[in-house]
Protein backbone atom coordinates (compact mmCIF):
# COMPACT_ATOMS: atom_id res chain seq x y z
CA UNK A 1 0.00 0.00 0.00
CA UNK A 2 1.44 3.32 -1.06
CA UNK A 3 2.37 5.95 1.63
CA UNK A 4 -0.18 8.42 2.03
CA UNK A 5 1.26 11.91 1.89
CA UNK A 6 0.64 15.75 2.72
CA UNK A 7 2.97 19.20 2.37
CA UNK A 8 3.13 22.25 4.36
CA UNK A 9 3.46 25.03 2.83
CA UNK A 10 4.85 28.54 4.94
CA UNK A 11 4.60 30.95 1.78
CA UNK A 12 6.24 34.78 2.97
CA UNK A 13 7.72 37.93 0.98
CA UNK A 14 11.47 36.52 1.21
CA UNK A 15 10.94 32.72 0.48
CA UNK A 16 8.75 29.54 0.18
CA UNK A 17 9.43 26.89 2.13
CA UNK A 18 7.54 23.63 3.14
CA UNK A 19 7.09 20.47 4.85
CA UNK A 20 6.78 16.54 2.94
CA UNK A 21 4.64 14.73 6.24
CA UNK A 22 3.42 11.27 5.76
CA UNK A 23 0.37 10.40 7.40
CA UNK A 24 1.78 8.80 10.25
CA UNK A 25 3.34 12.47 11.37
CA UNK A 26 6.85 11.49 9.94
CA UNK A 27 8.60 14.27 8.77
CA UNK A 28 10.17 12.54 5.25
CA UNK A 29 11.82 16.45 3.73
CA UNK A 30 12.15 19.99 3.71
CA UNK A 31 11.59 22.35 0.12
CA UNK A 32 12.22 25.85 -0.64
CA UNK A 33 11.26 28.22 -2.99
CA UNK A 34 11.24 32.31 -3.68
CA UNK A 35 9.31 34.64 -2.13
CA UNK A 36 5.74 35.45 -2.85
CA UNK A 37 4.02 38.58 -4.26
CA UNK A 38 0.78 39.28 -3.04
CA UNK A 39 -1.82 37.66 -5.61
CA UNK A 40 -3.33 40.87 -6.55
CA UNK A 41 -0.16 42.32 -7.96
CA UNK A 42 0.39 42.27 -12.01
CA UNK A 43 3.28 39.27 -11.21
CA UNK A 44 1.88 37.79 -8.33
CA UNK A 45 0.29 34.52 -9.61
CA UNK A 46 3.17 33.54 -11.74
CA UNK A 47 5.76 34.68 -8.66
CA UNK A 48 3.46 31.83 -6.24
CA UNK A 49 3.73 29.34 -9.82
CA UNK A 50 7.17 29.73 -9.82
CA UNK A 51 7.66 29.85 -5.81
CA UNK A 52 5.71 26.90 -4.81
CA UNK A 53 6.82 24.65 -8.13
CA UNK A 54 10.06 25.03 -6.68
CA UNK A 55 9.44 24.19 -3.06
CA UNK A 56 7.60 21.42 -4.32
CA UNK A 57 10.37 20.18 -6.44
CA UNK A 58 13.25 20.79 -3.84
CA UNK A 59 10.90 18.60 -1.70
CA UNK A 60 10.30 15.80 -3.60
CA UNK A 61 14.20 15.62 -4.24
CA UNK A 62 15.60 15.72 -0.79
CA UNK A 63 13.16 12.80 0.24
CA UNK A 64 14.51 11.28 -2.94
CA UNK A 65 10.80 10.50 -4.49
CA UNK A 66 9.23 10.55 -7.36
CA UNK A 67 5.97 13.16 -7.34
CA UNK A 68 3.15 11.63 -6.57
CA UNK A 69 -0.37 12.11 -5.53
CA UNK A 70 -0.76 13.88 -2.08
CA UNK A 71 -3.57 13.27 0.79
CA UNK A 72 -3.88 17.11 1.41
CA UNK A 73 -1.82 20.30 0.97
CA UNK A 74 -2.03 22.75 3.60
CA UNK A 75 -1.13 26.71 2.65
CA UNK A 76 0.20 29.37 4.74
CA UNK A 77 0.51 32.58 2.74
CA UNK A 78 1.16 35.59 3.33
CA UNK A 79 -1.62 37.93 2.70
CA UNK A 80 -4.23 35.49 2.27
CA UNK A 81 -7.28 34.91 4.53
CA UNK A 82 -9.35 31.00 3.93
CA UNK A 83 -12.43 33.42 2.82
CA UNK A 84 -10.32 35.36 0.42
CA UNK A 85 -10.60 36.03 -3.40
CA UNK A 86 -6.51 35.54 -2.92
CA UNK A 87 -7.40 31.55 -1.76
CA UNK A 88 -9.24 30.67 -4.73
CA UNK A 89 -6.42 31.72 -7.13
CA UNK A 90 -4.44 29.99 -4.63
CA UNK A 91 -6.10 26.55 -4.73
CA UNK A 92 -6.45 26.48 -8.43
CA UNK A 93 -2.45 27.60 -8.60
CA UNK A 94 -1.69 24.34 -6.48
CA UNK A 95 -3.73 22.16 -7.99
CA UNK A 96 -2.06 22.86 -11.43
CA UNK A 97 1.17 21.70 -9.54
CA UNK A 98 -0.06 18.61 -8.02
CA UNK A 99 -2.82 16.08 -8.02
CA UNK A 100 -4.22 16.06 -3.96
CA UNK A 101 -7.77 15.24 -2.66
CA UNK A 102 -7.67 18.67 -0.35
CA UNK A 103 -6.29 21.99 -0.54
CA UNK A 104 -6.69 24.14 2.65
CA UNK A 105 -5.34 27.84 2.57
CA UNK A 106 -5.16 29.79 5.66
CA UNK A 107 -2.66 32.89 6.47
CA UNK A 108 1.28 32.37 7.09
CA UNK A 109 0.48 33.59 10.89
CA UNK A 110 -2.18 30.86 10.68
CA UNK A 111 0.09 28.10 10.32
CA UNK A 112 2.72 29.99 12.46
CA UNK A 113 0.13 30.16 15.17
CA UNK A 114 -0.81 26.34 14.55
CA UNK A 115 3.28 25.15 14.58
CA UNK A 116 3.95 27.15 17.42
CA UNK A 117 1.68 25.26 20.09
CA UNK A 118 0.87 21.80 18.05
CA UNK A 119 -2.77 23.13 17.34
CA UNK A 120 -3.29 24.01 20.80
CA UNK A 121 -4.83 27.37 22.39
CA UNK A 122 -1.88 30.13 22.90
CA UNK A 123 -0.73 33.06 21.10
CA UNK A 124 1.88 33.97 19.18
CA UNK A 125 3.59 37.40 19.19
CA UNK A 126 5.03 37.72 15.62
CA UNK A 127 8.13 40.46 14.98
CA UNK A 128 9.40 39.89 11.37
CA UNK A 129 8.99 42.56 8.68
CA UNK A 130 5.65 43.32 9.97
CA UNK A 131 4.14 42.33 13.70
CA UNK A 132 0.84 41.40 15.35
CA UNK A 133 -0.34 39.10 17.76
CA UNK A 134 -2.47 36.40 17.30
CA UNK A 135 -3.84 33.84 19.46
CA UNK A 136 -6.97 30.53 20.01
CA UNK A 137 -8.57 29.73 22.77
CA UNK A 138 -9.78 25.52 23.48
CA UNK A 139 -13.42 26.94 21.05
CA UNK A 140 -11.15 27.59 18.06
CA UNK A 141 -12.07 31.14 18.73
CA UNK A 142 -9.35 33.22 16.93
CA UNK A 143 -8.11 36.78 17.49
CA UNK A 144 -5.57 38.86 16.76
CA UNK A 145 -4.15 42.53 17.20
CA UNK A 146 -2.13 45.07 15.19
CA UNK A 147 -1.14 43.39 11.59
CA UNK A 148 -2.43 46.55 9.96
CA UNK A 149 0.71 46.83 7.27
CA UNK A 150 3.30 49.34 6.93
CA UNK A 151 1.49 52.05 6.26
CA UNK A 152 -0.90 51.96 9.52
CA UNK A 153 0.87 50.04 12.06
CA UNK A 154 3.42 47.35 12.46
CA UNK A 155 4.32 48.29 15.64
CA UNK A 156 7.23 46.63 17.36
CA UNK A 157 8.36 45.40 13.69
CA UNK A 158 11.78 45.09 12.43
CA UNK A 159 10.26 47.58 9.78
CA UNK A 160 8.95 49.80 12.29
CA UNK A 161 12.45 49.89 14.44
CA UNK A 162 14.28 50.97 11.30
CA UNK A 163 11.59 53.19 10.21
CA UNK A 164 11.88 54.66 14.08
CA UNK A 165 15.47 54.95 13.94
CA UNK A 166 15.62 56.68 10.71
CA UNK A 167 13.22 59.44 11.76
CA UNK A 168 15.42 59.94 15.33
CA UNK A 169 18.67 60.42 13.05
CA UNK A 170 16.60 62.63 10.85
CA UNK A 171 15.64 64.51 13.60
CA UNK A 172 18.66 64.69 15.58
CA UNK A 173 20.20 66.08 12.49
CA UNK A 174 17.38 69.15 12.44
CA UNK A 175 18.21 69.96 16.22
CA UNK A 176 14.61 69.06 17.24
CA UNK A 177 15.58 65.74 18.88
CA UNK A 178 18.43 64.38 20.86
CA UNK A 179 21.91 63.65 19.40
CA UNK A 180 22.39 59.80 18.38
CA UNK A 181 24.71 57.14 17.21
CA UNK A 182 21.89 56.44 14.67
CA UNK A 183 23.23 59.84 12.39
CA UNK A 184 26.10 58.48 11.59
CA UNK A 185 25.07 54.97 11.14
CA UNK A 186 22.18 56.34 8.94
CA UNK A 187 24.63 58.20 6.77
CA UNK A 188 26.81 55.39 6.44
CA UNK A 189 24.38 52.64 5.61
CA UNK A 190 22.80 54.77 2.69
CA UNK A 191 26.50 55.68 1.81
CA UNK A 192 25.08 59.20 1.49
CA UNK A 193 26.64 62.78 1.53
CA UNK A 194 23.79 63.70 3.83
CA UNK A 195 20.27 63.00 5.23
CA UNK A 196 19.14 64.80 2.10
CA UNK A 197 20.51 61.79 0.18
CA UNK A 198 18.97 59.61 2.47
CA UNK A 199 15.67 61.32 1.99
CA UNK A 200 15.79 60.96 -1.70
CA UNK A 201 16.81 56.71 -1.29
CA UNK A 202 13.80 56.21 0.62
CA UNK A 203 11.39 57.78 -1.59
CA UNK A 204 12.89 55.74 -4.56
CA UNK A 205 10.03 52.77 -5.72
CA UNK A 206 12.29 49.75 -4.83
CA UNK A 207 12.50 51.09 -1.20
CA UNK A 208 9.54 50.45 0.82
CA UNK A 209 8.50 48.23 3.51
CA UNK A 210 11.80 46.07 3.66
CA UNK A 211 14.21 49.23 3.03
CA UNK A 212 13.23 50.12 6.64
CA UNK A 213 13.24 46.33 7.81
CA UNK A 214 16.59 46.33 6.62
CA UNK A 215 17.62 49.22 9.36
CA UNK A 216 16.35 47.48 12.20
CA UNK A 217 19.78 45.81 12.49
CA UNK A 218 21.41 49.70 12.94
CA UNK A 219 19.07 50.60 16.04
CA UNK A 220 19.76 47.09 17.51
CA UNK A 221 23.80 47.92 16.96
CA UNK A 222 23.61 51.50 18.34
CA UNK A 223 21.65 50.37 21.68
CA UNK A 224 24.44 47.51 21.86
CA UNK A 225 26.82 50.63 22.05
CA UNK A 226 24.46 52.27 25.13
CA UNK A 227 22.43 55.18 22.40
CA UNK A 228 19.70 56.07 24.42
CA UNK A 229 17.74 57.05 21.45
CA UNK A 230 18.05 53.47 19.95
CA UNK A 231 17.19 51.68 23.55
CA UNK A 232 14.23 54.17 23.91
CA UNK A 233 12.94 52.83 20.66
CA UNK A 234 13.45 49.11 21.69
CA UNK A 235 11.84 49.52 24.74
CA UNK A 236 8.92 51.01 23.03
CA UNK A 237 8.71 48.17 20.77
CA UNK A 238 9.10 45.69 23.03
CA UNK A 239 6.09 47.50 24.76
CA UNK A 240 3.85 47.51 21.72
CA UNK A 241 4.64 43.63 20.82
CA UNK A 242 3.13 42.97 24.82
CA UNK A 243 0.33 45.37 24.36
CA UNK A 244 -0.93 43.54 21.05
CA UNK A 245 -0.73 40.24 22.65
CA UNK A 246 -2.43 41.24 26.48
CA UNK A 247 -5.48 42.89 23.80
CA UNK A 248 -5.59 38.93 22.02
CA UNK A 249 -5.17 37.45 25.69
CA UNK A 250 -8.61 39.52 26.85
CA UNK A 251 -10.61 38.83 23.77
CA UNK A 252 -10.17 35.17 24.21
CA UNK A 253 -10.64 34.83 28.11
CA UNK A 254 -7.41 32.77 27.64
CA UNK A 255 -5.71 32.22 31.17
CA UNK A 256 -2.98 34.12 32.54
CA UNK A 257 -0.35 31.32 32.03
CA UNK A 258 -1.67 30.49 28.78
CA UNK A 259 1.65 29.18 26.48
CA UNK A 260 3.08 33.08 24.28
CA UNK A 261 5.32 32.08 21.88
CA UNK A 262 7.82 34.96 20.37
CA UNK A 263 7.48 33.97 16.34
CA UNK A 264 9.61 36.42 13.82
CA UNK A 265 13.39 36.86 12.64
CA UNK A 266 13.20 40.48 14.61
CA UNK A 267 13.22 38.57 17.86
CA UNK A 268 16.87 36.70 16.50
CA UNK A 269 18.38 39.76 14.66
CA UNK A 270 17.72 42.93 16.72
CA UNK A 271 19.36 42.75 20.28
CA UNK A 272 17.23 42.03 23.42
CA UNK A 273 14.03 42.41 21.71
CA UNK A 274 12.98 38.95 23.19
CA UNK A 275 14.25 39.55 26.24
CA UNK A 276 12.81 43.36 26.45
CA UNK A 277 9.57 41.72 25.16
CA UNK A 278 9.26 39.29 28.26
CA UNK A 279 9.79 42.12 30.11
CA UNK A 280 7.48 44.23 29.25
CA UNK A 281 5.10 41.51 29.30
CA UNK A 282 5.60 39.84 32.76
CA UNK A 283 5.27 43.86 33.97
CA UNK A 284 1.62 43.29 31.94
CA UNK A 285 0.89 40.09 33.50
CA UNK A 286 3.14 38.28 35.92
CA UNK A 287 2.07 34.68 34.95
CA UNK A 288 3.31 35.29 31.48
CA UNK A 289 3.94 31.97 30.02
CA UNK A 290 6.72 32.69 27.35
CA UNK A 291 7.58 29.54 25.35
CA UNK A 292 9.37 28.35 22.32
CA UNK A 293 7.51 27.88 18.82
CA UNK A 294 7.27 23.68 19.20
CA UNK A 295 6.78 23.81 15.23
CA UNK A 296 8.16 25.93 12.63
CA UNK A 297 5.25 27.13 9.79
CA UNK A 298 5.49 25.10 7.19
CA UNK A 299 4.79 21.77 9.81
CA UNK A 300 1.82 23.88 11.50
CA UNK A 301 0.90 23.68 7.74
CA UNK A 302 1.46 20.15 7.89
CA UNK A 303 -0.88 19.64 10.93
CA UNK A 304 -3.40 21.89 8.75
CA UNK A 305 -2.82 19.49 5.75
CA UNK A 306 -3.18 15.98 8.10
CA UNK A 307 -6.37 17.36 10.10
CA UNK A 308 -7.74 18.02 6.32
CA UNK A 309 -7.01 14.55 5.55
CA UNK A 310 -8.30 12.58 8.59
CA UNK A 311 -4.54 11.73 9.84
CA UNK A 312 -3.40 11.82 13.36
CA UNK A 313 -2.74 15.55 14.23
CA UNK A 314 1.07 14.88 15.26
CA UNK A 315 4.20 15.37 13.54
CA UNK A 316 7.26 13.08 14.73
CA UNK A 317 10.49 15.59 14.37
CA UNK A 318 13.50 13.46 13.38
CA UNK A 319 16.68 13.68 15.32
CA UNK A 320 17.97 16.70 13.07
CA UNK A 321 14.65 18.99 12.63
Amino acid sequence: MALELVIGVDGGQTSTRCALVACDGRVLAYGRGSGLLHLTTADGRARHTSALREAFESAWAAAGLEPQPLAAVGLGLSGVESDSPEAELARQIVAGLVETRAIVVRSDAYAALIGAHGGRPGIIAISGSGSHALGMNAAGELARAGGWGWLLGDEGSALWIGRSGLMAALHAFDGTAEATLLQTMMIEHFKAQGPHDVKRRVYEADFGARGFAALAPLVSQAAQQGDTIAQNILAQAAQDLAAQVMAVQRRLALPADAPIAPVGGAYEHVHGLRAGFASALRAMNPQANIVDAQLPPALGAALIALRACGCPATIRLAATD
